[in-house]
């Protein structure tokens, strides 16, 4: 039987490449103006928008971040199919950390966080579209980048800025995980009383320090995955546009919770802690 010839898929071309390089770039100048001054129409900032189609929360959420994982193994398919076909192996064990990293953190929130939710409200139709556009650009533009245009040889298991990106990253996931399983617990206890709000004060971890953690945990992911990918542009783009998106939805949340609560701690920060 022939080989497979994925050095000559077409999502591996350079030009293509270049292209969603540089409009994926652009997703944070364009995100953060526009975020400081509307609601992104999903959770509790949930509305109507001019296209007034909604799908359905878990399954809207499950796709659109789906595609991240399905893309980035997509991209990293040739090279480790490569070396499981030749003499000469072309995929390290440094891709393949980073490689983890990544699909760890999808994993879950494609899967797992959408499995352990006891409800999502409904998704507009054009925050799943415009997702869909963002997890994709995303997931091309660092897959290609960790498998076939980055330099990742072994010798950067050596080097300590690497394995402090790993930290990093390694204690971001786990302070996600955590701040998640607070709110978990929070609706689960709602749901056991009778005429309760939807929503309550957060109480527990870094929800002492600001009220929106998970926001400031993913943040800290994002920037580890990018320490450990040195030099790295597609990285690079992604802590911005995690924070360009993350952090102007943190500060309407905080705003959100101190008129909803008025007995909402006044000390708390939005989403970094003493800071801001």
């Amino acid at each position: 039987m022939d080989k497979v010839n994925f050095q000559s898929a077409f999502w591996t071309k350079k030009s293509l490449y270049d292209n969603a390089l540089f409009y994926y770039s652009l997703f944070p100048v364009l995100i953060w103006p526009i975020l400081c001054v509307i609601d992104a129409p999903y959770g509790k900032f949930a509305g109507k928008l001019i296209i007034d189609i909604q799908l359905n929360g878990k399954l809207g959420w499950f796709i659109m971040e789906a595609t991240s994982p399905a893309l980035f193994v997509a991209t990293i398919l040739p090279p480790v199919y490569q070396s499981f076909t030749s003499l000469q192996p072309v995929w390290t064990t440094t891709q393949t950390v980073l490689s983890v990293m990544w699909l760890t953190h999808y994993i879950n929130r494609s899967t797992i966080y959408p499995l352990r939710a006891h409800s999502m409200s409904p998704m507009n139709i054009l925050t799943f579209l415009s997702s869909l556009l963002f997890n994709g650009a995303n997931a091309y533009t660092n897959g290609m980048w960790v498998a076939k245009y980055g330099s990742y040889p072994d010798s950067l298991l050596e080097k300590p800025r690497f394995w402090f990106g790993v930290a990093l990253w390694g204690a971001g996931w786990w302070l996600n995980i955590h701040h998640d399983n607070i709110l978990f617990r929070l609706r689960r206890e709602r749901q056991v009383k009778d005429n309760q709000k939807r929503y309550s004060i957060p109480r527990g971890g870094l929800f002492e320090y600001v009220s929106c953690p998970n926001y400031f945990s993913e943040s800290l992911e994002w920037i580890g995955w990018a320490i450990a990918c040195y030099p790295s542009p597609p990285a690079n783009v992604f802590v911005l546009a995690t924070i360009a998106n993350l952090f102007p939805r943190a500060w309407r949340s905080h705003k959100w919770y101190k008129q909803e609560f008025p007995d909402y701690p006044p000390k708390r920060k939005a989403v970094v802690p003493f800071l801001f």
